[in-house]
């Protein structure tokens, strides 16, 4: 493919822009400035889509685009490869087994365990009238709700949700291995130790449990099945993904009406919102507010010269906030004519497979919370801070003082 010798007006005006470059916060306003002069903007590794149409149009893109996180030149072995960075068509088969393990319909089933999770993390700060929302009542609901799905034993969460930000924090998702070893069984064995022995344990047994393991195990597509190196990868991605962004998910919700008595009041008056407050959430204050791509070959499908090797960053922040899409972007608005219209999930055909059961979970904290609690103020000198994961976006703290509901 030849490339324009014009590109997009805007395109190079940037050049210097790093978007891993604030570890802190999401740039916003930077980002706003960047859809108006520079909306595909050069980056030191690559380039940087801000604009909605762009970055849809790119996570259709499958075999331009390929999502990774790792550093250039690293090489990942095919069966170690995460979910989201198989490409073509491989990806196409892992999926649809993954699908069919946590379809939206299997999702819904989870509802009432959901709810009963909620109450239990809710009533100690209630009891109390304060808490720190983000460690004692929204953490452990989705790492608890994989971990049910999984079949992990429930005392064993903790350790699980442990793993997981060892996992995310540490340098295995850049570059496949850290100083303890190459791949995740060398960078983290013993989390895969744990996933490895319930595989075995699923396989050995006459009457497995119907839990994620045991359907990855037993499902085939088109006369494929997974290897026992695939299960464990798969599932270390669905345990770790569904524990991140869904958290980020419900601390945003929270951060949103607890810092807005109107939403609140709004909300609370009329529980059917709830769904239409979760997308809304989503769009303004997106869980992970990029994506990260390798560019396979030279291309100027966006007016800009990308060359193969170069990291494409999809800017969902920016695209959700994308003024020439949405009308009043930077309102948290209930009213919006298409609420799941919003790239917070992705795209395409790698759209997160999740994200039925991280809308449950969010909707179900937001209700239950809701259902609880008569009013919510944030505790004095509580100030947002976002979590320390470079793509999350998230409070890292969410101290609030909390007045329940009269019983009975």
């Amino acid at each position: 493919m030849s490339l324009t010798s014009d590109p997009l007006p805007g395109t190079d005006e940037a050049k210097g822009f790093d978007p891993f470059a604030y570890p802190e916060e999401v740039p916003i306003d930077t980002l706003a400035e960047l859809r108006s002069e520079c909306p595909v903007a050069r980056t030191p590794t690559g380039w940087y889509l801000t604009k909605f149409d762009h970055v849809l149009d790119a996570t259709r893109d499958v075999e331009t685009f390929v999502s990774s996180f790792r550093d250039p030149g690293v090489v990942v072995p095919e069966e170690e490869k995460l979910i989201s960075e198989i490409p073509e068509p491989r990806h196409g088969k892992v999926r649809r087994i993954i699908n069919a393990t946590v379809a939206h319909h299997k999702s819904m089933r989870a509802e009432p365990f959901v709810r009963d999770l909620c109450h239990l993390y809710l009533d100690p700060i209630l009891e109390r009238g304060h808490g720190e929302l983000v460690a004692e009542f929204i953490t452990p609901v989705p790492i608890n709700v994989i971990s049910h799905l999984i079949g992990v034993p429930a005392e064993d969460w903790e350790q699980f949700h442990a793993w997981t930000d060892e996992v995310v924090l540490g340098d295995y998702p850049r570059t496949n291995r850290n100083e303890r070893g190459e791949g995740l069984a060398g960078a983290h064995p013993e989390f895969c130790a744990y996933i490895d022995a319930l595989i075995a344990e699923r396989r050995a047994s006459d009457e497995a449990p119907d839990d994620l393991v045991t359907r990855l195990i037993t499902t085939e597509i088109e006369g494929h099945r997974l290897s026992d190196v695939e299960i464990r990868t798969q599932l270390a991605f669905l345990i770790m993904s569904g524990n991140e962004t869904t958290r980020h998910l419900i601390g945003n919700l929270l951060w949103r009406i607890i810092g807005d008595p109107e939403l609140f009041a709004t909300l609370k008056a009329d529980r059917s919102l709830s769904e239409r407050a979760v997308e809304e959430s989503l769009r303004i204050d997106s869980p992970a507010h990029m994506l990260i791509r390798d560019c396979t070959v030279d291309t100027d499908v966006f007016g800009a010269p990308m060359r193969s090797g170069d990291k494409i960053v999809f800017g969902v922040s920016s695209a959700n906030r994308d003024e020439d899409y949405f009308d009043h972007p930077d309102e948290f608005r209930l009213d919006r004519d298409r609420p799941k219209d919003h790239v917070a999930f992705g795209g395409g055909p790698h759209i997160c497979p999740g994200a039925s059961l991280a809308r449950l979970e969010g909707r179900v904290a937001l209700e239950v919370f809701l259902d609880r609690v008569a009013s919510a103020e944030l505790a004095p000198g509580c100030v947002r801070k976002k979590t320390p994961v470079f793509w999350a976006n998230g409070p890292d703290r969410l101290d609030a003082f909390l007045t329940p509901e009269p019983v009975g």
